[in-house]
């Protein structure tokens, strides 16, 4: 009797074991899927508070950018930019403040606002070299650039105008200029790592005691730039950009220096005039008569020739 009794406690039919099998499916199920429409819920709350906070990022760097080009409008209708402000603190203040906190894409939109406004880059530099001697009103020494990108909208059919600026003591590391023409530019001290140049030309450009390693010059023309004391090791350069471009106490791409050139100096054309000096000298010849001796006075003209050079 007992094992009758076992026996048919463990009888099952197959309805029971669907029936257990279904309650003990359908809360895992519900699990499941609650595990799964949750994590889809923070995916979509964290992609919508990423969204969010570029958004307020952008409508942040607008806004700073607008308050710093109605500080300037301000500043010029009130004649603090005029040349008698030198050094403008005023101008400086405002824009280095706004420059701490500008993204890359700003940056390079108020470096062109400011070379279109004569802020800076001021010089003319209408044949590449600088003609006049101006003070940038808004000072870009040691301000970082790393990663600003500064191109031609236009490309190769008319290229960025940042002619004469003074880029001395900035940081660019892993900037670009692309089709630029930075005839008479400066970037004397300079931090330029890896640096792209593509396209842009570099007519009376200097770089004095600048970091140029990793820099890529691209399709660049080198005619009329100047290196010096700077470091090129590991750079993309031609060797026809090489001959284009004079060199000074400069690491090479391949490590090695070149070779110290002084610079050709400027002789003043040697000017030769003559003079003509004329002096009057009297002579006396005498003349015989054979009733009487007179004695008759003439005058001999004599030149001396002198030459001077100056």
């Amino acid at each position: 009797m007992v094992d009758s009794n076992k026996r048919v406690f463990w009888h099952f039919t197959f309805k029971d074991i669907l029936t257990i099998l279904c309650s003990a499916a359908i809360p895992i199920a519900l699990a499941i899927y609650t595990a799964i429409g949750s994590q889809q819920q923070k995916r979509e709350a964290e992609k919508t508070r990423q969204f969010d906070l570029e958004q307020a990022e952008k409508l942040r760097q607008q806004t700073l950018y607008d308050e710093f080009l109605n500080n300037i409008l301000k500043l010029d209708y009130y004649g603090h930019l005029k040349e008698r402000k030198n050094p403008w603190a005023f101008a400086n203040a405002y824009y280095r403040a706004a420059d701490r906190q500008w993204d890359t894409i700003r940056k390079a939109d108020v470096l062109k606002f400011l070379k279109e406004k004569q802020l800076i880059g001021r010089n003319n530099c209408t044949n590449g070299c600088k003609t006049t001697n101006l003070d940038d009103i808004i000072r870009l020494n040691e301000l970082n650039f790393d990663n600003v990108r500064l191109a031609s909208q236009t490309g190769v059919l008319n290229k960025l105008d940042l002619q004469c600026i003074s880029f001395d003591q900035i940081s660019m590391s892993n900037g670009e200029f692309s089709f630029v023409n930075l005839n008479g530019v400066s970037f004397d001290r300079a931090r330029l790592d890896n640096v792209k140049f593509d396209g842009s030309s570099f007519l009376c450009t200097s770089f004095n005691d600048v970091n140029l390693s990793g820099a890529d010059f691209g399709k660049s023309n080198l005619t009329g730039a100047h290196f010096s004391n700077s470091d090129l090791s590991g750079a993309k350069i031609t060797k026809d950009q090489i001959s284009q471009a004079s060199f000074d106490n400069v690491i090479m791409p391949n490590g090695e220096k070149s070779e110290i050139t002084s610079s050709t100096a400027t002789k003043k054309p040697i000017r030769q005039t003559t003079t003509i000096i004329k002096t009057k000298m009297p002579t006396t010849t005498p003349s015989s008569s054979t009733s009487s001796l007179s004695t008759s006075s003439s005058t001999e003209e004599t030149s001396w020739t002198a030459t001077s050079i100056g």
